[in-house]
């Protein structure tokens, strides 16, 4: 305030000098001055927000504000039943051993659909081959260990409008129309011949795979359809049902690619002549009505010994060091607040925000940590509700991974406040997944609320509060 003063009587004896010398002033003199002036005046006028009406509130009133991440939460993992896993915007295929979470092995059950009505195949038609197509769309994992392929016919019909989960079993027929190794090659592309220009072009990676090449029974039976099966779609498919993909579970490594079935380059070529022409093919489409599904088989006997302890043998006081989640309908998470009715038992109190903050065991997380995660109300018979927090936006919920820190920080300040409300309610934790478990084969280690070294950053929760207690 004494600078403020002194500037003050400076400007002050400046104006008086003009004064008494009666020079003119010029407008741009005069505005710099009052200008100066003003802002002097504001400046003296601000206080800190803080302190605004301290002097006039009693010591009794005031509010105290305080943070606190002591309050008990701690976890443990289990394994996922299953995930709703039809008509996905692209397919998983294949298998990998994880070095902690063991094996995992996607397959495909798929219908296909005639291209056209009533094809006529022609006299006396010839099977030449078989040959189904499917484009990639990206992997996980080692693509360079060779998968060992299979292909079956299914024997049980799929239907479009329902619902199909990734455990799901059909029936199919034991003839194995594939039993051949390939290397994924998801990033070369695929020569073709283009007939109608006479030239060889390059589409996207494919891969194709041979069901005529160990047994033709298969072609053959596509081949020697009649002209009431080729009528229509729905004689089609009863006709033929479908196929169920699927590989060899991996002893080592291995990779899980991703394919598009949905792609113009995907479907089921038939290859053929007849007795007026060579070189005749036909194909079969996964149309945008045709059901398909993922199957996600886990074996986790191959998986590590504690996480074995914990999800097989059921040990959940491991959660206290470590837990986890794992995509593909592999591997969710409990969280429990055991002791949080202790703040309505010790008075009122308002949360301003709640934090509930996931650290990272692995520093480099093995292929990638998902990039977020799925947090959702339990409830008494494991089914789930979205939490209120969530309404609130992606922005304010979060869930995103952060590798500055490896860290995931969910916001529940809602979810908590409304338990302590209404302490009638039975709380039965939250349920924490890798997001978009259908189509996510990524996992994570996270640390306990009691970790194995001081070192490591522990699972807790934040809150920031007010005592609204009277002293």
């Amino acid at each position: 305030m004494m600078i403020v003063k002194n500037i003050t009587q400076h400007i002050m004896n400046f104006m008086t000098k003009l004064l008494v010398n009666r020079k003119p002033l010029s407008a741009g003199i005069i505005k710099l001055v009052a200008f100066a002036f003003l802002s002097l005046l504001i400046y003296s006028c601000t206080k800190s927000p803080k302190k605004i009406g301290a002097n006039i509130m009693p010591e009794d009133s005031k509010l105290n504000v305080a943070r606190t991440d002591t309050t008990s939460v701690y976890a443990y993992s289990v394994l996922s039943d299953s995930v709703r896993s039809d008509e996905l915007s692209f397919n998983y295929f294949g298998s990998l051993l994880d070095p902690k979470f063991g094996t995992v092995t996607a397959g495909i059950y798929a219908q296909l659909s005639i291209t056209s009505l009533d094809h006529d195949f022609g006299p006396n038609p010839v099977l030449d081959s078989l040959v189904l197509q499917m484009a990639y769309q990206g992997y996980y994992g080692d693509t360079n260990v060779s998968l060992s392929f299979h292909a079956y016919e299914l024997t049980e019909l799929m239907e479009f409008d329902e619902e199909y989960y990734s455990n799901l079993e059909l029936s199919h027929d034991f003839i194995d129309y594939g039993d051949f190794p390939f290397v994924p090659h998801p990033n070369d592309s695929t020569t073709e011949i283009d007939t109608i220009a006479n030239d060889t072009i390059r589409i996207g990676a494919v891969e194709k795979f041979n069901l005529g090449l160990t047994n033709p029974a298969l072609a053959n039976k596509l081949l020697i359809a009649d002209s009431l099966t080729m009528s229509s779609s729905e004689n089609f498919r009863n006709y033929f049902k479908g196929l169920y993909l699927t590989v060899s579970e991996v002893n080592s490594d291995g990779c899980l690619v991703r394919f598009n079935l949905n792609d113009s380059k995907s479907g089921l070529i038939l290859y053929y002549k007849n007795d007026t022409a060579d070189s005749l093919r036909y194909g079969y489409v996964v149309s945008s009505v045709t059901p398909r599904v993922g199957k996600y088989t886990h074996n986790y006997s191959t998986a590590s010994q504690e996480i074995q302890n914990q999800l097989i043998n059921g040990d959940t006081s491991l959660g206290q060091q470590k837990f986890y989640v794992q995509g593909l309908a592999g591997v969710k998470s409990v969280i429990k607040f055991p002791h949080l009715l202790e703040w309505a038992r010790k008075g009122k109190y308002a949360f301003n925000e709640v934090k509930l903050i996931f650290s990272g065991y692995e520093p480099e997380p093995y292929l990638e940590a998902p990039a977020a995660l799925f947090l959702v109300k339990r409830n008494a018979d494991n089914t789930q509700e979205i939490l209120e927090d969530q309404y609130q936006g992606g922005s304010y919920f979060g869930g995103e991974y952060k590798s500055s820190t490896n860290e995931y920080v969910f916001r529940i300040t809602n979810h908590i406040q409304n338990l302590l409300l209404d302490t009638t309610q039975v709380d039965n934790g939250l349920f924490v997944y890798a997001n978009g478990s259908s189509l996510n084969p990524k996992r994570f280690v996270f640390n306990g609320n009691q970790p194995e070294s001081d070192t490591l950053s522990p699972f807790r929760l934040e809150i920031i509060y007010t005592d609204l207690n009277q002293k």
